[in-house]
């Protein structure tokens, strides 16, 4: 994983790319919302299997622990989310193609123990030799106790235990008190006062043991022989796993590291174009805590626009901007996720020239200017329409007059070779032309004049100001130094300044206004969506409600049929008989009273003409099943009705007069026995409030709808960072009264509603 990540480069092929990004978003997804993914520690074990591939090698005890992991994890790999797998399509071809190696998985673990030995009964031989090696040793022992209990304790004795040297048990014996026939000295302790005898009775058994210890390593070698092969046997297919488990554990640090820098897929455009939304340099997110303090930067380069002079102060972020748009065009043809709005559209660069900061070199005699120009030399020479050129402080390191006259030749000819092109520069001469080269916009990063501090805001369309002056003067250039520089600058300069302030704080108030109409449009879109989505359930309700009703009127009308012939047969049979006349009355004021049951509240009442319904009266909606107070008359044909706190525009065809005052709501019951007098809503508007000011309001609103006999409610918390969402769904998952809650379906408000089911 390591060395695939180490590889990644940029590249052109624009399928390629988006299945790395969707590979990638995918197991971000996972990482985010899901069961842990079951990547553990990956242990490299393509040394032992290269080791084990020649014939009749033997791999230690030991080096089928890493390997019995690794089996492990393919294992999980293999198995991971078998049945949800669609969710997860590119991801899932990679996991589907590890093999299955339970047998050799089942030899590793027969023969080896957790601590890397080969365990006692890896083998029947194996299980017979240990037997035999425990009895011998345990007979061996107890006799050499036995003739130690029996010696005489002399003076200097100090052990009187049974151990093993070179291999032999033996026992311990002063060597002044040793005498030939207490058998063999095998060895002696480091000072010479004790040998250690292998006493005439015990050299039998010695020689049994070692025999047997013998046997036993020769079955520990052909076991491990055996194991080896086997690996041997499934080499190519642990190769073929290990470079699948590479490619996952690469893709898994590409995940953890966009869930760091909250990275997004950005859609990747065939042509050499960039379109950045709310786009962050990737390391300021990483490294800075507080990721609100970072302003986001928004940079749009196409065939309408091939370039961009960014202007503004030194310090103002102009470099950072640069380096942004650089590394995420980068980034993103690696097949990164990057720090911007989804919507953001990275195309296909098949080079990227930067010359950014100041290289120069004594060694190679090459000065500030010097520097810049050979690698702008190099760009030129090499650019062509899908190039991207990243020029910062272009034409600096040299006279003004004559670095700003190269840099807006240069300008022009990149321009002319069709490259896309983002400069940073002080000289104001480039900022007038996009006046007559529409294909070049005027950037500046805005500088806040009020507290002479940068806002690192970049503005697209409005040419910005060095603010040289104002800025040594906050630095703490003496005053008279910078009234003297005032004065030297020039009457237009200044000018073009103080207009280039003022659109500045126009921009700043237009900002405003637009990110708050932003907001109110996006309220009402997740409003139309929600109630779109009730409309479209009322309506099938009704729908549903008329076939019903259809359903029992046909089935009375057959009834009454089949009931009608059998009067008329009787009728004819009993020759009109009294009680046949009288049945047929009744059964005729039975159908009579069935008809009446159907037109009882509950169905559709009569529809009115709009002269009887004049404003303040209580109506029936059929298409909300509810009550509401008509606060006025639209036209001829439509009502606009008063239910609760809202107004709703309906159809005077969907409406019936409702027997009550006026003013006056239909009381619902529930099942407590309980009266309301208003008909309550299914729905509660939380955006824009803390979670402790919702988790109240959402309290009381549970309270009435439970009340209320409301099954089903819906609670609008909106979409913005998710933090209300979660500490809402924490709260109604511990509710006693919520039995089940789900996000709202793509036309319910998707995650910006939540739908509870109540008891």
């Amino acid at each position: 994983g390591s060395e695939r990540t180490g590889a990644l480069r940029p590249r052109t092929d624009t399928a390629e790319i988006r299945r790395s990004l969707r590979e990638a978003s995918q197991l971000k997804d996972l990482l985010k919302f899901d069961d842990p993914f079951p990547l553990s520690r990956v242990n490299d074990i393509r040394g032992l299997l290269d080791k084990s591939s020649v014939e009749g090698a033997q791999l230690a005890a030991e080096d089928f622990l890493p390997i019995r992991e690794t089996l492990a994890l393919i294992a999980r790999l293999k198995s991971y989310k078998k049945g949800e797998r669609e969710n997860f399509p590119e991801l899932a071809e990679y996991l589907e193609k590890f093999g299955i190696f339970a047998v050799l998985k089942k030899e590793i673990d027969t023969a080896i123990d957790e601590s890397g030995e080969i365990k006692d009964n890896a083998s029947p031989l194996l299980r017979k030799i240990n037997g035999e090696i425990s009895d011998t040793r345990r007979r061996l022992i107890k006799k050499l106790e036995g003739s130690l209990a029996k010696r005489a304790k002399t003076q200097g004795w100090q052990d009187d235990v049974v151990t093993q040297r070179n291999g032999r048990y033996v026992v311990p014996i002063p060597s002044s008190s040793y005498r030939a026939a207490d058998g063999i000295t095998v060895d002696e302790s480091q000072s010479g006062a004790t040998l250690f005898v292998e006493p005439p009775f015990a050299v039998e058994q010695n020689n049994a043991l070692a025999l047997a210890l013998q046997k036993r390593g020769r079955e520990i070698d052909r076991i491990l022989t055996e194991l080896t092969s086997a690996v041997r046997r499934d080499t190519a297919g642990l190769l073929s796993a290990i470079e699948l488990i590479g490619i996952i554990d690469s893709l898994h640090s590409i995940a953890l590291f966009s869930i760091k820098i909250n990275a997004d897929a950005p859609n990747i455009s065939g042509e050499a174009e960039i379109d950045l939304v709310r786009a962050f340099h990737p390391l300021l997110l990483y490294y800075t805590e507080d990721k609100s303090t970072i302003v986001p930067l928004d940079m749009a380069l196409g065939k309408n626009r091939q370039a961009v002079l960014v202007t503004g102060p030194n310090t103002g972020g102009k470099t950072v901007a640069l380096k942004t748009i650089g590394l995420l065009a980068l980034m993103a043809a690696s097949g990164l996720l990057i720090p911007a709005d989804p919507k953001s559209t990275i195309g296909v660069f098949r080079q990227i020239f930067a010359d950014i900061g100041d290289e120069q070199s004594i060694e190679l005699s090459l000065s500030t200017f010097s520097s810049h120009i050979t690698k702008v030399i190099h760009a030129v020479n090499n650019a062509g329409p899908d190039s991207l050129l990243l020029f910062d402080e272009i034409g600096a390191g040299t006279d003004p007059a004559e670095g700003a006259a190269l840099a807006e030749a240069l300008i022009l000819h990149i321009v002319s070779l069709g490259a896309k092109l983002i400069v940073t520069t002080h000289y104001s001469q480039l900022k007038t032309l996009p006046l007559s080269h529409p294909e070049i916009e005027n950037a500046s990063l805005e500088f806040d004049r009020e507290s002479l501090r940068p806002t690192f805001r970049l503005q697209i369309g409005v040419p910005g100001s060095s603010y040289a002056i104002e800025i040594a003067e906050r630095l703490g250039m003496p005053r008279e130094i910078v009234q003297a520089a005032a004065k030297q600058l020039g009457s237009e300069e200044r000018s073009l300044a103080d207009l280039i302030g003022s659109m500045e704080e126009q921009l700043r108030l237009v900002r405003a206004d637009s990110e708050r109409l932003g907001e109110k449009l996006a309220s009402s879109e997740e409003l139309e969506s929600f109630y779109r989505s009730r409309l479209e359930e009322l309506e099938r309700d009704i729908e549903r409600e008329k076939s019903s009703a259809l359903a029992d009127t046909a089935e009375l009308v057959k009834k009454t049929r089949a009931d009608l012939e059998r009067i008329v047969r009787e009728v004819r049979e009993s020759a009109a008989s009294k009680q046949a006349v009288k049945d047929a009355h009744r059964t005729i004021k039975d159908r009579q009273a069935e008809l009446e049951q159907m037109k009882a509240p509950g169905l559709r009442p009569k529809r009115p003409a709009s002269g009887e319904i004049r404003p303040g009266d209580t109506v029936w909606i059929n298409t909300l099943r509810i009550n509401g107070e008509v606060a006025e008359l639209v036209g001829e044909n439509r009502l606009r009705v008063r239910v609760g706190n809202m107004l709703n525009l309906v159809n005077l065809a969907d409406v019936a007069k409702a027997d009550l005052a006026p003013g006056q709501i239909r009381p619902r019951r529930d099942p407590s026995g309980l009266r309301q007098e208003t008909a309550p809503l299914a729905e509660i508007h939380l955006r824009g409030l803390t979670v402790d000011e919702a988790t109240e309001k959402l309290d009381k609103f549970l309270d009435s709808a439970i009340l209320s006999g409301l099954s089903q409610v819906y609670v609008i918390h909106g979409k913005g960072t998710g933090t209300l969402r979660k500490a809402l769904t924490s709260y109604l998952e511990a509710h006693s009264a919520v039995t089940a809650l789900r996000l709202g379906d793509w036309n319910q408000g998707g995650a910006g509603v939540t739908v509870v089911t109540l008891k």
